[in-house]
C-alpha cells in the first residue's frame, strides 16, 4: 500500500530503506528489509509493480502532510499547504544522494533546503539520519519531523531529544548541530482520513484510511538566521524507553559538518578518473533490403536492455545516439557510422519511473516520466548524469500504470509541451489528458490544450506542435493531430476542465489526420523527413507500433491541416515507438523486438524512390496527385482508374465505426471521378470528383497505374478532408 505516487526511494543500507514523497516534500515511510517491489521507482531502477508493496518492518510513517512552516504555522498541516513549494531534484554527486527543494517565505521569498538521508548504525540499530542545510532565512522555520499515533515521552535529560510511546515500541528522536534550535513537540486527539493507493486488476485504486487516537507531532524550531546552517534529525525505534536512553549519549555527541549548499551545483576541481564503462556493440548490425530501403538492425550485446523496450530517442550535438527505456535507464550510444570501430554503449542515467521521450535541447537531455519533466545533467564530468533536476510536475499524478508522459517539445515561443495520458484518469487528478505547457525552467505552468486520450509522440513541425493520439473511449481511431491553444480533441479531460466534459464530451477539433484501423492501430513517434529525402522532404514519418511506419503529406487548407496516409514500410524486425533523424539523413528507430527486448535500427532512403503517390493536393472539386515517377498517362488518364469513396467517425464513447453520408455503420459512400487529366511530364494527376464532402476521410484506389517500370508500390491512401479549398 502506497501513500504517495511521487516518491523517491532511498537504499540506505541492504536491508534499511525510505521513501521520499516529492509532492509534499516528506518522508514518507522508513523501513528494515527488502527494498520497495516497484517498476520504474524514481532513481531506483528496481523491477516489479509501479506501486510500493512495502514488506518488513516499519520504522516510521508520515501521513500526507507537508512538514514545513515559515512564520505562523498552517492551521492544518494535512490540508493547508503553501502556494510554491517546490521539488528542484536530486543530486547523486559523489554517491551521495542529496534532494533538493523550496520552501515558500512569503509571496515573493523563498529558502532553499537540501536533504540528505543516511543510516548509521549503533550497537547493531540503525539510526536514520536526515541530515539539512538550509539557506539564510529572515523568518522562524517549523519542521514536522515526525507525526505519529503515540503519547510523547520525556528521554533523558536532554533538550535534543523526545520521544514517543508507540503501540509496541519507542521512537527515539533527537537533533544535532545548531545548538539553537529547540522541539516544539504536541500530543493531541488525532481524528481525519487520508488515501492511500493500491493496484488492483491493473487500475489504481483509492484506499480511505482512518486515525484516530493519541498522535503526537515532534516539530523542530529553526530560528531566523542570516547564512546558511545545517543540522540533523535522528530517528530510531527502542524497544522500551531504557533502550532509548542507553543509546541517545551514543546520538548526540557527533558533529554535523557544515553547510555546502552549493557543492551540487559547482564544477569539480579536477576531471574525474572513473569513466563510466561502456558496453560494445557488434559492428555487424543485421541488414536486409525491402524495395531498395536499407534496414539495419544494431546488435548490443548488453544483457541489461533485455525486456527493456525503447521509449524515448533524439541525437545528441556530439553525433551521439541517446535513448531511454521502460525501466528507466538512459543510454549514449556512438559513433554510430564508423566502419572500423564497433559503436560503444554507455549507461548515463537509471532509476527513472517509466520515462515515455525523451528530447535534447540546447545540449541536455530531457526526460518524461510519469510524474514529472526532468533535466539529466552530469555537473562533475565523468560520462553519468548526477543531477536530475526536475523541470516541472505540476500535473496530477496517482500512481496508475498506465499514465504516461509524452514529450517534451519545445513550440516557437521555446516553452516546453508535455502531453499527458488519459487512461485509467479521475476527473479531480489534474491535468489528465491534458498538453501542459511551461517555461523551460518550469514556470508558467499552464494547461494548454486537452482531450487527449493516449498520446504516442509529439513533434514541433515548424514551430506548430502536433502529437499522434491513440483510438479508445471516445477515440474512434489513431490520429495526427495539429494542437492549438484551448481547442479539445474528444477524449473526456480532468479538471481544470469542467465536470460535465469529463463525463460527456461534446464537440471536439478534428485531427490533422485520421489513421483508419485498417492502416494502423496504433501510432507512436514520428519524425520530419529531411531534404536528402528527396521527393519525401517535409513529410512525415510515423512509426505504426506494429512493426511498420507510416508515410504522412500534410498540407494548410483555410487555416487548417490535413493530408494523405500511407504504408511506407512493413514486417519490420521491430516494433518502433520512437524515431530520430540523423545529420546525415538516416532514420533511427526506437523500440522492441516481438521479445520486449530493446531494439535500435535504422534506414537509409532508396535511390531512386519506388513508384509512389509522392504528395496530394486538395482542391474543391478533387484531388491533385504528384508522383515520385512518370506516370503511364493510358491508366492514370483514365477516370476508372481510380476507386473514391468517403467515411467518417462518430465521437461517441464506444469504439469508433466508420460511417457513409446518411450514418450508416460500416459503410462508406463511393464517389465517381469525373475527369483524369495527366499533366505533361507524367509526374501529377488532376481528379475532379462530384459530390467531395468536407469532414469526411477520402479513400482513393489507384491499382491499374504504372510507371513506366513498375506498378504503384502503395495503390491506396488515406486523405483526412478537414477543408474543401475556398
Amino acid at each position: 500500500m502506497s501513500i504517495a505516487a511521487r516518491s523517491v526511494v532511498f537504499p540506505l543500507a541492504t536491508n534499511v530503506h525510505l521513501a521520499f514523497d516529492t509532492e509534499t516534500l516528506r518522508t514518507h515511510t522508513a523501513w528494515r528489509g527488502p527494498s520497495l517491489d516497484l517498476h520504474g521507482a524514481p532513481y531506483d531502477g528496481a523491477a516489479g509493480k509501479f506501486l510500493a508493496d512495502f514488506t518488513g518492518d516499519f520504522l516510521f510513517t508520515n501521513p500526507p502532510l507537508f512538514p514545513w512552516a515559515g512564520g505562523k504555522p498552517a492551521r492544518n498541516i494535512l490540508t493547508d499547504f503553501p502556494s510554491k513549494p517546490r521539488f528542484l531534484g536530486l543530486s547523486t554527486r559523489g554517491g551521495v544522494r542529496t534532494l533538493m527543494y523550496e520552501l515558500p517565505l512569503d509571496a515573493e521569498e523563498t529558502v532553499r533546503v537540501h536533504e540528505t538521508p543516511s543510516v548509521q548504525f549503533v550497537d547493531g540499530t540503525p539510526v536514520v539520519v536526515r541530515r539539512f542545510e538550509v539557506a539564510a532565512s529572515y523568518m522562524d522555520l517549523e519542521f514536522t519531523a515526525h507525526m505519529e499515533a503515540g503519547r510523547q515521552t520525556a528521554i533523558g535529560q536532554n533538550p535534543a531529544a523526545m520521544g514517543i510511546l508507540r503501540q509496541k515500541d519507542v521512537l527515539l528522536v533527537a537533533f544535532r548541530g545548531r545548538p539553537l534550535l529547540g522541539w516544539k513537540p504536541a500530543t493531541g486527539q488525532a481524528d481525519y482520513v487520508f488515501e492511500t493507493l493500491r493496484e488492483k486488476a491493473g487500475e489504481t485504486e483509492t484506499v480511505p484510511r482512518h486515525i484516530t487516537g493519541d498522535e503526537t507531532h515532534a516539530v523542530v524550531h529553526i530560528p531566523a538566521h542570516r547564512g546558511e546552517i545545517s543540522f540533523e534529525v535522528l530517528t530510531v525505534v527502542c524497544a522500551d524507553k531504557a533502550e532509548a536512553e542507553r543509546l541517545l549519549p551514543k546520538l548526540i555527541p557527533a558533529k554535523v559538518a557544515p553547510p555546502e549548499l552549493m557543492r551540487v551545483s559547482e564544477p569539480p576541481a579536477s576531471k574525474p578518473t572513473n569513466a563510466v564503462p561502456a558496453w560494445v556493440m557488434t559492428n555487424a548490425p543485421v541488414v536486409r533490403e525491402e524495395a531498395g530501403f536499407r534496414i539495419e538492425q544494431l546488435q548490443t550485446q548488453n544483457s541489461k536492455l533485455q525486456t527493456s523496450p525503447i521509449t524515448g530517442l533524439d541525437f545528441l550535438p556530439s553525433g551521439e545516439l541517446a535513448f531511454c527505456t521502460t525501466r528507466g535507464e538512459v543510454f549514449i550510444v556512438g559513433p554510430l557510422d564508423n566502419p572500423t570501430n564497433a559503436p560503444a554503449l554507455r549507461r548515463f542515467a537509471r532509476g527513472l519511473m517509466e520515462p515515455a521521450g525523451l528530447r535534447v535541447l540546447s545540449g541536455e537531455i530531457f526526460i518524461a516520466q510519469k510524474c514529472e519533466l526532468t533535466r539529466l545533467r552530469d555537473t562533475d564530468g565523468d560520462g553519468e548524469a548526477d543531477f536530475f533536476e526536475c523541470v516541472s510536475q505540476g500535473w496530477g499524478f496517482n500512481g496508475n500504470a498506465r499514465q504516461f508522459a509524452t514529450g517534451p517539445v519545445a513550440d516557437k515561443e521555446g516553452r516546453l509541451h508535455v502531453f499527458l495520458d488519459a487512461r485509467g484518469a479521475r476527473w479531480e487528478v489534474p491535468f489528465r489528458g491534458w498538453d501542459a505547457r511551461f517555461s523551460r525552467a518550469g514556470k508558467d505552468f499552464e494547461g494548454w490544450a486537452s482531450g487527449f486520450h493516449s498520446p504516442g509522440g509529439a513533434l514541433s513541425i515548424g514551430g506548430e506542435i502536433f502529437v499522434t493520439d491513440n483510438a479508445g473511449p471516445w477515440v474512434s481511431a489513431a490520429k495526427l493531430i495539429h494542437v492549438r491553444e484551448s481547442q479539445f480533441q474528444g477524449h473526456p479531460a480532468t479538471q481544470p476542465a469542467p465536470q460535465e466534459q469529463f463525463k460527456e464530451p461534446k464537440e471536439f477539433a478534428p485531427p490533422a489526420v485520421w489513421f483508419p484501423s485498417r492502416l494502423a492501430k496504433r501510432v507512436a513517434g514520428f519524425a520530419v523527413a529531411p531534404e536528402s529525402w528527396g521527393a519525401f522532404a517535409g513529410q512525415v514519418i510515423v512509426a505504426d507500433g506494429e512493426g511498420g511506419l507510416l508515410r504522412v503529406s500534410l498540407e494548410q487548407v483555410n487555416g487548417a491541416w490535413q493530408g494523405a496516409a500511407w504504408p511506407l514500410l512493413q514486417n519490420l524486425s521491430l516494433r518502433a515507438t520512437r524515431l530520430a533523424m540523423s545529420a546525415d539523413g538516416k532514420l533511427y528507430l526506437g523500440g522492441a523486438t516481438d521479445g520486449n527486448t530493446a531494439a535500435l535500427a535504422r534506414i537509409s532512403l532508396p535511390t531512386p524512390l519506388p513508384f509512389e503517390v509522392k504528395s496530394v493536393k486538395a482542391h474543391a472539386d478533387g484531388f491533385e496527385l504528384t508522383f515520385t515517377q512518370p506516370v503511364d498517362a493510358a491508366s492514370a488518364g483514365k477516370p476508372v482508374s481510380y476507386e473514391v469513396s468517403q467515411f467518417s467517425y462518430r465521437h461517441e464513447a464506444a469504439p469508433g465505426v466508420e460511417h457513409d453520408f446518411d450514418g450508416a455503420d460500416g459503410r462508406a459512400s463511393t464517389l465517381k471521378v469525373a475527369a483524369a487529366s495527366v499533366a505533361a511530364n507524367g509526374l501529377s494527376v488532376r481528379l475532379k470528383i462530384p459530390g467531395l464532402r468536407a469532414g469526411f476521410v477520402t479513400v482513393i484506389r489507384a491499382a491499374g497505374l504504372r510507371s513506366a517500370a513498375q506498378p504503384l508500390r502503395h495503390d491506396t491512401f488515406f486523405y483526412t478532408l478537414n477543408q474543401l479549398p475556398k
